[in-house]
């Protein structure tokens, strides 16, 4: 029985462990998007066109990475 109990206790403290994962990382990539937008801001105020495009595929790479985690949490 007391395997039960384990078993049990190990699988809630392996989902608590998961959503703490998936917070950090959605987190994480929450800070990527807001440093893209800055890098785009301020490469729109020296007029550069190249940091630009730049910042521009990054924030979009950065979507896609969250496209995963958007599945996992659907």
């Amino acid at each position: 029985m007391s395997s039960f109990w384990d078993h049990l206790q190990m699988s809630q403290h392996k989902n608590r462990i998961q959503k703490l994962e998936l917070k950090f990382q959605l987190l994480g990539w929450a800070l990527f998007i807001l440093s893209a937008s800055f890098f785009g801001a301020a490469s729109i105020r020296a007029g550069d066109v190249l940091s630009l495009l730049g910042s521009l595929f990054f924030l979009f790479a950065c979507f896609v990475f969250l496209i995963p985690l958007g599945i996992r949490i659907l």
